[in-house]
């Protein structure tokens, strides 16, 4: 199933800019999903994708009068864009939500689990929503129309897969704040606990322009430590989704630590600022930092609940793969 976005003009010239799109959709009955693909129309410009599935139940949402909505996020009364994305359940309940359901990065692959994980049930009436979709500054005059592709399977749902995400928008603080002074290297962290015995999947370092290397990590409760990914020299070109030969298990009381180093002098030839100037998250949005021009420090984990024999679970099928 091939989901369409409104298209978006971009024009030489431009600079970073940010859209939240919706596409609801009526299809004939319940399916089985075993994989959701985003297709940049352009790429080089779109620089990242955040994407939400909403389930409506039977005879809990009519079709809306606007199936394709986009707003731009610079607009800034909340209560206009839910009300204009037209996402409530007839009633004005909220309908359930798959947050995360898929992302894009630039350079990013595809990722296929073992049959039955990450599958889930799509309601015959949805709504895909890009919360949000960020074009970067653009060297040319183009017409994007992404897409969303929905594969299908016939197997059951087994394990359906969750997210932990560290740092910016995320679970866990940055230490020290991510104000980066002009023409120094500065070193920062951030940690979280969890609480429940985790098998993880694929790990998700994202820094901007002035990261200079990357360090994941997790400490047991024993003290042991479990290596995630070293990245030495980090290239902002080229972000993965990192998947682990195996499955990983992270027991329950374990504290996962991410350490990233950045960059803010004129030696660092990705600096966008001559001379370098002061660069943080914008505070402006909570630390909703998502242009390119600011930085950001996240460390996203995929995992689900451990079973016995997890660690036996080979993941192998040419994808990148985690580690030191």
């Amino acid at each position: 199933l091939v989901i369409q976005f409104d298209t978006i003009a971009l024009h030489e010239g431009d600079q970073d800019r940010f859209y939240i799109m919706k596409a609801h959709v009526q299809i004939p009955q319940d399916r089985v999903v075993s994989a959701l693909e985003f297709v940049p129309g352009v790429y080089g410009l779109v620089h990242h994708v955040n994407g939400h599935l909403l389930l409506y139940r039977d005879g809990n949402k009519k079709m809306p009068k606007h199936a394709n909505v986009t707003i731009d996020v610079s607009q800034p009364n909340q209560t206009y864009r839910f009300k204009a994305l037209e996402l409530e359940q007839d009633d004005g309940s909220l309908p359930e939500r798959i947050h995360s359901a898929f992302n894009y990065l630039p350079g990013v692959e595809g990722i296929e689990y073992p049959n039955g994980i990450g599958n889930f049930t799509l309601t015959k009436n949805f709504a895909v929503v890009l919360n949000d979709i960020h074009y970067g500054p653009s060297d040319q005059q183009a017409i994007d129309h992404s897409v969303l592709n929905i594969f299908f399977s016939k197997n059951k749902p087994r394990r359906q897969t969750s997210e932990i995400m560290l740092g910016t928008n995320g679970r866990s603080k940055i230490s020290p704040p991510l104000v980066l002074y002009p023409n120094k290297i500065s070193t920062h962290s951030t940690r979280y606990t969890i609480d429940a015995d985790i098998s993880v999947l694929t790990i998700n370092p994202h820094l901007h322009q002035l990261g200079k290397s990357f360090l994941a990590f997790a400490i047991k409760p024993n003290g042991d430590t479990i290596p995630l990914i070293r990245i030495n020299r980090w290239n902002f070109n080229w972000q993965y989704f990192y998947t682990f030969k195996k499955m990983t298990k992270i027991p329950a009381g374990s504290e996962i630590i991410a350490i990233a180093v950045f960059d803010n002098t004129a030696t660092n030839k990705f600096n966008p600022n001559r001379p370098p100037i002061e660069v943080r998250e914008r505070f402006d949005r909570g630390g909703a930092s998502m242009r390119a021009s600011d930085e950001m420090f996240q460390c996203i984990l995929t995992y689900t609940p451990y079973l016995i024999n997890d660690e036996t679970m080979s993941l192998e099928k040419n994808t990148p793969h985690a580690g030191n």
